[in-house]
């Protein structure tokens, strides 16, 4: 992923695939020894650094995507502007291979330093009452993030890119997280539904009701995206990352 594009939340895609591979020299000299026994759980917390936002001033409060022009306390959001820019996922562990996880429902930017590894115990971080949101917080208790999905139309042309695409890879790059075209549709459709505009690129076309092109980057891969002014977002193509269009 590059920064436009992140899944909001881990959860919100699934197929979001990442590798996580540990120094030797910050665990003794001994990667696979200090991740022995992880394999063992489904999914583990990241505590990692908003790194591209590391020299941004913290906010008192935040308007954030999801609230769509509305302002939050920035402790009240997950927003990166932020004192101290530390993240916190809960990602689902594939696999552990040596000193590497292979890691699936990813929100981070390609080259985020983590800081630690935990794993997720559902007895523990599962919070058992019932009621999690105070009915008062009204900005926040309000959030649904299905009825602000945006269907995803995949053109012919861009089908027919994924597969020349996929063809490649088979071929000629084997480190690739992303494998076959399904899966790319699947990461594509998960990302561009939960609508990665940032706010003001969103409030930008409510106001003039014209569409706009970005690139969607995944992978090594970018799809160019035309978000439309009727709720959906269109795949128009996928092409190498730095390639022209």
């Amino acid at each position: 992923h590059t920064k436009f594009g992140i899944p909001r939340q881990g959860c919100l895609a699934p197929d979001a695939r990442a590798k996580l591979t540990l120094y030797q020299d910050v665990v003794g000299g001994d990667a696979a020894a200090a991740l022995s026994g992880l394999g063992e759980y489904s999914h583990v917390w990241l505590i990692w650094g908003f790194h591209l936002h590391a020299d941004a001033p913290a906010r008192p409060k935040i308007s954030p995507p999801v609230l769509r022009g509305r302002k939050a306390g920035v402790f009240a959001t997950r927003a990166p502007y932020r004192p101290n820019p530390f993240g916190l996922s809960l990602v689902g562990l594939d696999g552990v291979d040596g000193g590497t996880l292979h890691l699936t429902g990813v929100d981070l930017v390609d080259g985020s330093p983590v800081y630690d590894i935990k794993p997720y115990l559902a007895e523990w971080d599962a919070p058992r009452t019932a009621g999690l949101l105070r009915a008062a917080s009204e900005p926040i208790s309000s959030l649904d993030v299905a009825k602000q999905a945006l269907r995803v139309v995949m053109t012919e042309a861009a089908r027919a890119s994924i597969g020349v695409e996929m063809e490649r890879r088979q071929m000629v790059d084997r480190e690739a997280l992303v494998k076959d075209a399904a899966q790319l549709e699947r990461v594509l459709g998960q990302c561009l539904a939960a609508d990665p505009r940032p706010t003001y690129r969103w409030r930008k076309q409510q106001r003039d009701r014209v569409a706009a092109e970005y690139d969607l980057c995944v992978d090594r891969l970018c799809a160019r995206c035309r978000f439309e002014t009727d709720g959906s977002v269109t795949v128009l193509s996928v092409r190498p990352d730095g390639a022209s269009l």
